[in-house]
């Protein structure tokens, strides 16, 4: 049996957050450390201690579900990064698998259908990382990262490695124990643990039939969805108030809202939910257009609309 590689941290020097987030904005950061696998996470604290990168460390995977400051941050970004390959993937004979932080939610899609795992379909048209889904719950028409999740492995901010059970994340709706403290409100104790693994199971199925829906998923979403331009997909949570079955893209498209800019950043023609960097937008664009849309949803609907993206401050 081949060995796997062990690839160390790369670190990259005076970078600009913008070119790590999928709408293209952000300011710069001093340092950038990208990381093929979780098992290296330890030599980055090494680093930090050594002082060869300033701290404090900030962890993401590929900066689609995140709004960077046009100021920039201080302290170092860590990315973890598999590519679109499955490598980070370790499947078991009862259909779970371990799959590791960094890896790509179309990668690990793809992977399941070819091997005729049911329920991943669902991921392969969400551009983001395992990390950033299980810390999200990330989710896509009827399906969720918690309807996989059984475990996750992660490094707390006391530096211990400890596996928690699903339930102990205390899925919702976008949201998880993991989050930063106050992101939702609630400041649980998990607030600043990395993820570093998690295992997912589905159930066994013709690999045909999961291919079929996979590519029917990802057909819909082309057609319907800006997926070729810059953007952090859905900008709001879809409301539990409001006209019944009335999502926040149908909200902001019958408010009349489709096209309107600030700046270099616009609601997309195609979704209401979508905000597209149309070329040199700023973050400071996106929340005033955020702003605008709450507003006028807000005015027309008497629904408030609460942010799906993260916003990170400088």
């Amino acid at each position: 049996m081949a060995t796997a590689i062990r690839l160390r941290p790369r670190l990259r020097c005076r970078e600009r957050l913008s070119r790590f987030s999928s709408i293209r904005i952000g300011g710069p950061v001093a340092a950038v450390v990208s990381l093929s696998s979780s098992e290296v996470l330890g030599e980055v604290f090494d680093m930090l201690c050594r002082g060869e990168i300033p701290g404090p460390l900030a962890f993401v995977g590929r900066g689609s579900n995140i709004l960077f400051p046009d100021a920039g941050l201080g302290g170092t970004l860590v990315r973890f990064e598999h590519g679109d390959g499955a490598s980070g993937c370790r499947w078991l004979p009862d259909g779970s698998v371990d799959v590791d932080a960094g890896l790509s939610l179309p990668a690990l899609a793809r992977d399941a259908a070819r091997r005729g795992i049911a329920g991943f379909e669902f991921l392969s048209g969400i551009p983001g990382t395992v990390g950033g889904a299980t810390v999200m719950n990330a989710g896509a028409g009827s399906g969720q990262w918690s309807d996989l999740c059984e475990s996750v492995t992660v490094t707390t901010a006391s530096g211990s490695v400890e596996t928690l059970s699903a339930r102990e994340l205390c899925y919702g709706y976008r949201t998880s124990a993991l989050l930063s403290e106050g992101e939702d409100g609630k400041g649980h104790a998990l607030s600043g643990a990395v993820v570093l693994s998690s295992r997912l199971r589905g159930p066994f199925a013709d690999p045909k039939e999961c291919q079929a829906r996979l590519s029917a998923l990802l057909d819909y979403r082309r057609g319907t969805q800006p997926l070729e331009e810059p953007s952090l997909g859905s900008v709001f949570r879809n409301p539990s108030g409001g006209p019944p079955g009335y999502s926040a893209g149908r909200l902001i498209e019958e408010s009349g809202l489709k096209g309107r800019s600030v700046g270099g950043v616009m609601v997309s023609p195609r979704h209401g939910n979508f905000f597209v960097n149309t070329g040199g937008g700023r973050a400071s664009d996106f929340l005033e257009l955020m702003y605008a849309v709450s507003k006028t949803v807000k005015e027309t609907w008497g629904v408030v609309l609460e942010p799906e993206v993260r916003i990170w401050n400088a």
